[in-house]
């Protein structure tokens, strides 16, 4: 008897267990698959039974790729970051709501060249697919990749008092020991000299497998080469730039070069359509449409939850254009670190890594 209520007891207990999991995992399921299917796109304003939609996207921060490990560390907590795979999405669903022009709000300083390099194409393609008028704007700063994104689309303005340009492209700084002699180290900064300075060994195969090794100057041939990635890439923004703008790549080069404007010279130096506020934006997107009546569409703002919070995907919390020089800068030198790719920064205001 005792035998059969023991074993009666293990099965039952297996048989609960199994079924528990199964129960929470339909909940998970349930739970992301209404997540999955949430409309992010809201009425904001107009006409809400029009079936004439202009969708209104926001976008702050630098621009990625993708998360990646350096999002845990708490630089990036309160930091809001331009992801592209997460555009790729959010233009995905924005499909099903059948617009007939977007307009894109931007605030940023620019990102990795793939990244920016990748967003003008995915807006490029939503424009040409879906046969959409597609504006850009931007209230405080469209800058380096972020310019370069903007070009993706038909007009571009911007606020008074916004910054536009740096047609630029910066790579990572080569710091290096010139002839060192001493090394300090230890807590109260003790120090160890030799007679013919600090020898160091590198065991590397392959020529420039130790680029930006600090103990060294950069050969010739580096300087060449590492001078020719970031041209390569320069002229192919240039190359952009002449087109989408209608402007000599001559006067781009010459005249333009990698400075920030504001949005007076901006126009005039043909990088902007106008000086004007969203509002206005919205309007000239409608005449241009021929709508008198339409309603707006805008990405709702989801609070952080209890999720996002433990597993720390939540940069939403914060305007990065509002934290002070020193904090962006350091935000942008660590996208340099960590990056393996070239970053598109203007040269003086984003020079200090």
């Amino acid at each position: 008897m005792n035998l059969f209520f023991k074993t009666f007891v293990k099965i039952f207990a297996i048989l609960s267990s199994i079924s528990i999991f199964f129960i929470v995992l339909l909940a998970l399921s349930s739970f992301f698959t209404k997540i999955e299917n949430k409309k992010i796109f809201t009425h904001t304003s107009g006409d809400v039974n029009s079936q004439n939609k202009i969708a209104v996207l926001k976008l702050i921060g630098p621009i990625l790729n993708e998360p990646s490990f350096i999002s845990d560390y708490k630089l990036f907590n309160n930091i809001n970051i331009i992801y592209v795979n997460k555009i790729k999405k959010t233009l995905k669903k924005l499909e099903s709501e059948k617009i007939n022009g977007l307009i894109i709000s931007i605030n940023s300083p620019g990102g990795s060249v793939s990244a920016s390099f990748n967003l003008y194409n995915l807006f490029n393609e939503f424009k040409i697919k879906n046969n959409i008028p597609l504006f850009f704007y931007t209230n405080e700063l469209m800058a380096s990749g972020a310019y370069w994104a903007a070009l993706s689309g038909n007009k571009i303005y911007a606020n008074y008092g916004s910054l536009i340009g740096s047609i630029g492209v910066k790579g990572p700084d080569w710091i290096y020991f010139d002839e060192p002699i001493v090394i300090s180290n230890g807590l109260l900064g003790s120090s160890v000299a030799t007679k013919n300075g600090i020898k160091k060994f590198s065991n590397i195969a392959g020529n420039s497998k130790d680029i930006y090794d600090p103990f060294r100057p950069p050969t010739k041939n580096e300087k060449i080469d590492l001078h020719n990635a970031v041209q390569n890439i320069y002229n192919d923004f240039v190359r952009e730039v002449s087109s989408s703008r209608k402007i000599e790549r001559n006067t781009i080069l010459n005249d333009i070069g990698a400075m920030i404007y504001d949005t007076k010279s901006a126009k005039e130096k043909f990088l902007i359509d106008d000086t004007a506020t969203l509002e206005r934006v919205i309007k000239i997107m409608a005449e241009h449409l021929n709508f008198d009546n339409f309603q707006i569409i805008e990405k709702e703002n989801f609070k952080s939850g209890l999720l996002e919070n433990i597993i720390g995907t939540n940069f939403l919390s914060s305007n990065f254009l509002n934290d002070s020089k020193d904090s962006q800068i350091s935000l942008i030198c660590n996208i340099a670190k960590f990056q393996l790719s070239t970053i598109i920064i203007q040269n003086n205001l984003y020079s200090g890594c």
